[in-house]
């Protein structure tokens, strides 16, 4: 990116935030917090009225405004492909929002653009397998969501654990929705159980307002949920685990739902290297291969398979 695109860039950055640091900048565009001065220096003496403030950044002074951005053919483009990736929510709100927005960046397009992105629009599909038991957040609750994320609002959900099968009433902090897999989930502060959780979308019994607020700043932040995930990270434990050659294809992608870190051919098969933190459910997913694998690295993992077989073994005898 020349300075000239940059400069556009950083202009468009500031006025779609209420602030932004220097170092965010830096991170963004990938220069020097030196070269973000100098940059942010070159617009104001243009005439661009950039402020800042300690605590919230640079910013925009309220009242400018650049005039319309007109997207290129690269850009519309990526969010055509987008669109097709939104389809998994096709029947919720987000996605008709998003299709609606896309209409409108469509519209502004040159007419020499709408031609190519016409002909991508018709050349672009998304396949999926259909889930039977697919279950999708209901709208009113994502939305609604995102609008006590916004208030920092406290909330009381009635939220439902398929695995205990029961359902309990808490009250969370609310602090940010995240996309994991297929799934949406509600990162916060759980009072109940005094602790970092994450709530998927599509358990919610239903929440209601408490009419609390959460203190500025908060107590709990998303950032902090984000270093406790990671030191989690921290613990993972490397188990290798070699697949007899015919069973590999029928391995498949499942291999990266349990921690898939790399692999190598051996003889008369494929060694998988996996990288986990929950060694019981990396177990109990062995046991349907049978003879076909086999644990070369992590005692843990080989000593549990061998309970679980036993247990098998055992239940089994006595029918």
């Amino acid at each position: 990116m020349n300075r000239i695109d940059r400069l556009t860039a950083i202009i468009i950055y500031l006025q779609g935030r209420n602030g932004v640091t220097v170092e965010e900048l830096s991170r963004q565009y990938d220069i020097s917090v030196r070269t973000v001065y100098r940059d942010l220096s070159a617009l104001q003496e243009t005439g661009v009225p950039i402020g800042s403030e300690p605590g919230k950044g640079y910013f925009i002074v309220k009242g400018y405004h650049l005039p319309p951005v007109m997207f290129n053919r690269s850009e519309a483009s990526s969010l055509l492909a987008a669109e097709r990736l939104m389809q998994r929510w096709s029947k919720s709100e987000l996605s008709r929002s998003y299709l609606s927005a896309l209409d409108k960046i469509r519209a502004v397009l040159p007419s020499r653009d709408k031609e190519f992105f016409d002909t991508l629009d018709r050349h672009i599909k998304t396949y999926s397998y259909k889930k039977d038991k697919e279950q999708l957040p209901d709208d009113r609750i994502f939305t609604g969501l995102q609008n006590v994320i916004f208030r920092k609002e406290i909330i009381e959900i009635d939220y439902y654990s398929p695995y205990k099968r029961q359902k309990t009433t808490r009250k969370v902090e609310p602090l940010g929705l995240l996309l994991m897999g297929d799934h949406w989930y509600l990162a916060g502060w759980c009072r109940l159980r005094n602790d970092y959780r994450m709530f998927r979308l599509d358990r919610f019994k239903t929440y209601r307002s408490t009419g609390n607020f959460l203190p500025d700043p908060p107590e709990h932040t998303l950032q902090e949920f984000y270093e406790r995930n990671l030191h989690e990270e921290e613990d993972l434990q490397e188990v290798v685990v070699w697949f007899e050659q015919k069973m590999v294809r029928y391995v498949g992608d499942q291999k990266y739902r349990y921690g898939w870190a790399w692999e190598k051919d051996v003889e008369d098969g494929v060694e998988m290297t996996f990288l986990t933190s929950y060694a019981e459910y990396f177990s109990r997913w062995l046991l349907i291969w049978g003879s076909s694998v086999r644990v070369v690295k992590s005692d843990t993992v080989k000593e549990r398979v061998k309970e679980l077989a036993e247990e098998l073994y055992r239940y089994y005898s006595e029918i």
